[in-house]
């Protein structure tokens, strides 16, 4: 869309450098009232010629007009490029939470299985059985909506890439360690990388390209006529050639492209504040996207660290007692339940860290 735009544009500067058409005019001329045949017949020719650096003024202005679609362009893109890694990295957690589930359902399994053997010899409870069935079946509707919520994902990520929706393709879940918490950025930075501050500077250049065409119109511009006079009887023939000059610098007429130009300052004024607020907002977005991540990672790190290992121990403690007739089986089912919440909370952490990257890779257009 935005290549046919700038295609667009591009086309219509071609014709600045156009002249205006010539003017043909033809009738009787001081011919009298009561004798017609006196008078003579006139065909006049008028051609207006554009002063060429008006012209070269009109055509840089509008060529001027593809760069700000060019940027714009860019400004798209780099949308479109977030909203895929929104979804290729929800995706992948999906994926991660998946595979947990897969790994306690067969251990729930297990324990289901166990219970049942120990029922029949009365060291188990009915209630704890059914508990576990419960807890089972849950998992398992929970696989079925994350099994739902990958669809989607596919689905998007196709669509995003104007591809078959019904594409079914798989991701690599390898993720890549970023350090954006430890990056400076400064406005320099931010004006090299944003395009839609690139394209503020090329709002600003095409303004100041519209005033170099505005002050162009006090250029004069010139034309020819040429008449012929043919006689109707035995008068001689007459011709008359004259040259024409437009004088736009007289007040009544230059009053408006003076207007044009002052009332240009003040729009390019404005898009220059309009510039230093979005880099300030980007300054300010960046450094608390920075803290963010680091609150993310530190977050990742204890669950890493002390949280899941903790838990982990403490399920499979319970396990190995319940194995070994010490202790109950609802007693393991609260360890499996508690480590998984502890693992879908990492796992959400996870997903808040990768979004926070990708916006962070969006406010300075990192592929």
């Amino acid at each position: 869309m935005y290549e046919e735009q700038i295609n667009a544009v591009n086309a219509y500067a071609e014709g600045a450098k156009s002249w205006m058409p010539p003017t043909l005019s033809s009738g009787f001329w001081q011919a009298p009232y009561s004798s017609i045949g006196n008078g003579m017949w006139m065909t006049t020719a008028q051609q207006m010629i554009p002063n060429p650096r008006k012209q070269r003024a009109n055509y840089k202005y509008m060529q001027g007009m593809s760069s700000v679609e060019a940027a714009g362009k860019t400004a798209t893109r780099n949308d479109l490029f977030t909203a895929a890694k929104h979804d290729y990295y929800e995706w992948v957690v999906l994926k991660k939470k998946y595979a947990l589930f897969i790994q306690e359902d067969s251990l729930l399994a297990y324990m289901v299985q166990l219970g049942h053997l120990r029922y029949t010899y009365n060291k188990e409870t009915l209630n704890n059985i059914y508990k576990a069935e419960a807890d089972l079946y849950e998992l398992r509707n929970m696989q079925t909506m994350l099994l739902s919520d990958m669809k989607m994902k596919n689905v998007e990520l196709n669509t995003l890439m104007n591809t078959d929706k019904q594409f079914a393709f798989d991701i690599d879940t390898a993720l890549i360690p970023r350090f954006y918490e430890v990056s400076l950025t400064d406005t320099s930075v931010i004006s090299a990388s944003r395009s839609d501050i690139r394209q503020y500077d090329a709002s600003i250049a095409l303004i100041r390209l519209q005033q170099q065409f505005e002050q162009s119109k006090r250029l004069p511009e010139f034309g020819v006529t040429v008449s012929h006079m043919q006689s109707l009887n035995e008068m001689p023939n007459r011709f008359s050639a004259m040259g024409m000059i437009t004088i736009p610098i007289v007040p009544w007429s230059a009053r408006e492209y003076k207007a044009n130009i002052k009332g240009l300052d003040y729009s390019a004024n404005a898009i220059s504040f309009q510039k230093q607020s979005l880099q300030n907002e980007t300054t300010g977005m960046i450094a608390s996207l920075q803290s963010q991540i680091l609150s993310s990672k530190q977050q990742l790190s204890n669950y890493e660290e002390n949280i899941l290992p903790s838990y982990t121990k403490s399920y499979q403690s319970s396990i190995l007692a319940y194995e070994q007739n010490t202790e109950a089986l609802f007693v393991v089912l609260d360890g499996l339940r508690m480590y998984r919440m502890a693992k879908m909370n990492e796992l959400d952490v996870l997903n808040t860290l990768l979004k926070l990257q990708v916006d962070y890779e969006k406010e300075l257009e990192i592929r």
